[in-house]
């Protein structure tokens, strides 16, 4: 039996390496044959030239391994989206569509308008749809067959692992307020630097920013860590922050996106401010987990009291662990999405 794994990006994108890249061993470890790739090339080689070439060179690849395939997971990549109609030619073939980002709300004028297009095509086209944010399970009720929800995934063993090795920080050392990203997402943090520099005026705060890229803000009072992304160190790091940071613009697109980087820190046993809207806030709600920023305004004053807060972040610490273990881990990924969709050859027989 043949599996083709679809992404959207390379391992570097983090979409991609949680819900594709990271369960490559564990699908071809089900005794079936693997075909893995992705749209676009990583980020350090995605220009424009050289995403056309890459689609030009290997679309022909990526049909013939739709039609070898006896089952199909497309993230968030549109591209394939004609082959569907075509799914049951020559034998059975059991495609999923999984996003996190609302791939279907990018874009402006015509370009927008054709990725809504190929969206709604792969919605009705796909046997099973898996979604980040529960705000599509209203919106697809009449397209998908099937649809399925799940928060994450994040590989909660290994950041709790992480967790368990490092040693404790004294008491005595700064407040670590921290942020895992790209320079494209740092936009949405930017206007907090400000903030958390005054106050930094009235207590000791490092501020680690993880991927942020040039921080066009001059500190006066905060201690900044500017640290370039890579596995290892979100890994080490992450668990090191005492408080995350998540804002989201109060945009329309923003109730639609997913929230990678909450699941990333409760994983780590983050706690985390964050803007009180779309998927942060029916996660924050079910969690128990999160300080909620009722509107831009607030950012300061919820900041401050989560500053103050040390038995309220310690709570918090401990319900997100065992929320993430049993909510957003590798595990219950696999055994609630992965496993029903690409059954072992044992299982299927």
């Amino acid at each position: 039996m043949t599996t083709f794994l679809f992404a959207i990006g390379a391992r570097d994108r983090a979409s991609s390496r949680l819900r594709i890249w990271d369960h490559v061993e564990w699908v071809a470890a089900r005794d079936r044959e693997l075909i893995v790739d992705s749209l676009l090339p990583p980020a350090a080689f995605a220009t424009r030239i050289a995403i056309i070439s890459r689609i030009v060179t290997r679309l022909p690849q990526w049909i013939a391994a739709f039609f070898r395939a006896d089952a199909i997971i497309i993230q968030e990549a549109l591209l394939l989206w004609p082959l569907l109609a075509l799914k049951h030619v020559g034998k059975r073939r059991r495609v999923a569509f999984d996003f996190s980002d609302p791939v279907d709300k990018h874009g402006h004028g015509l370009k927008g308008a054709l990725r809504g297009f190929a969206f709604r095509r792969m919605a009705r086209g796909a046997d099973v749809i898996s979604v980040e944010n529960r705000g599509y399970l209203d919106a697809l009720a009449g397209d998908a067959r099937e649809l399925r929800h799940f928060y994450g995934p994040v590989n909660a063993a290994r950041y709790l692992a992480s967790r368990r090795e490092r040693e404790p920080r004294v008491s005595e050392a700064p407040l670590r307020i921290g942020w895992t990203g790209s320079p494209s997402t740092f936009r949405f943090i930017a206007p907090l630097m400000p903030i958390i520099d005054r106050i930094a005026a009235d207590r000791p705060i490092e501020l680690v920013l993880i991927g942020a890229g040039t921080v066009d803000y001059r500190f006066e009072h905060a201690r900044p860590i500017i640290q370039p992304w890579s596995e290892p160190e979100e890994f080490g790091l992450v668990p090191t922050f005492d408080l995350g940071l998540f804002r989201l613009e109060p945009t329309r697109e923003a109730l639609w996106r997913g929230a990678g980087k909450l699941f990333i820190y409760m994983a780590a046993g983050v706690p985390f401010v964050a803007s009180d809207l779309g998927i942060a806030h029916g996660t924050m709600e079910e969690s128990g987990v999160g300080y909620p920023v009722p509107t831009d305004v607030d950012w300061e004053a919820v900041l401050r009291m989560a500053v103050d807060d040390n038995d309220g972040r310690r709570a918090m610490s401990a319900r997100s662990l065992d929320f993430a273990a049993h909510s957003l881990s590798y595990e219950a990924y696999r055994a609630r999405i992965l496993a029903p969709l690409i059954p072992s050859r044992e299982a299927a027989v």
